[in-house]
């Protein structure tokens, strides 16, 4: 019965998404995902953020800033290091997956899953803090989006990413932010999902990121830029909802989403 309900809203939801495509073809738009191009008044809400997911490709906004920066800034373009290049991508989210191994001339995709789970969509099942069957200097671009909050090990996490990148390659990573914390809180201590849920915002997080971030990575060998919806114009961030419409009164929330960009 329930899988016949989630059928149901699967379907309903499909046939929404297909009428607002037909209406905003023709009628003015207030929002746009710069992914998949989809049209509306206003996205969908989540646990998070009020009106910040796209209906069609369910992208947020951490997604849609990246892509921004694949599309508007020279530094960081597709162009300059996605296309022809080797990219090795960690949790791969489809919605950008799909479009970067069209672009890439190596793309392989890694997560660490436990026993049980299905292997087959990834080339690699490891841990990003410890990659030995990767070779040092072996991708040109490493993607890791909302995924060292969940390692116990980040900062080696960081590391292997430095150790893999050849010179001169980029890695593109996000993170949780608390808004206003200057340094990462971490408690070893808090083991429990209920009590980590509570500390970090999410029942499998191990901490929740703060301004210090950039200066881990920095501390690992990274020339790093800090890209945020500041290096975009007002239309853009609008129009792609690079930003929260309504901040979240949720102290864990990441309002003030950030892009963290670092060459080797």
């Amino acid at each position: 019965m329930k899988e016949l309900l989630r059928s149901g809203k699967r379907a309903l939801s499909s046939t929404i998404v297909q009428m607002n495509e037909v209406y905003y073809g023709f009628a003015k738009s207030e929002v746009e995902c710069n992914i998949c191009h989809y049209k509306t008044k206003r996205f969908a809400s989540n646990n998070w953020h009020l009106y910040t997911t796209c209906f069609k490709c369910k992208s947020d906004v951490r997604h849609r800033l990246i892509w921004a920066i694949f599309e508007h800034l020279d530094s960081f373009s597709l162009k300059k290091i996605i296309d022809g290049k080797s990219v090795l991508h960690f949790a791969p989210e489809k919605i950008i997956s799909n479009l970067i191994s069209k672009r890439a001339a190596v793309y392989k995709k890694a997560d660490f899953l436990a026993e049980g789970y299905y292997f087959d969509e990834i080339d690699y099942n490891i841990d990003i803090s410890d990659m030995p069957i990767i070779a040092d200097n072996s991708f040109d671009c490493v993607i890791a989006c909302d995924v060292l909050e969940h390692v116990p090990n980040h900062i080696g996490g960081l590391k292997e990413i430095y150790r893999v990148l050849k010179k001169g390659g980029y890695c593109v990573i996000t993170v949780p932010l608390r808004d206003n914390l200057e340094i990462t809180y971490e408690d070893k201590s808090i083991t429990e999902p209920a009590d980590r849920k509570k500390a970090y915002g999410q029942d499998d997080h191990l901490r929740i990121y703060g301004d210090d971030f950039s200066r881990m990575m920095a501390d690992c060998g990274f020339d790093v830029t800090v890209v945020d919806k500041n290096f975009f114009s007002k239309e853009v961030v609008e129009r792609n909802v690079l930003f929260p419409p309504v901040l979240s009164k949720n102290e864990n929330a990441t309002n003030y989403r950030k892009v963290f960009i670092g060459r080797k």
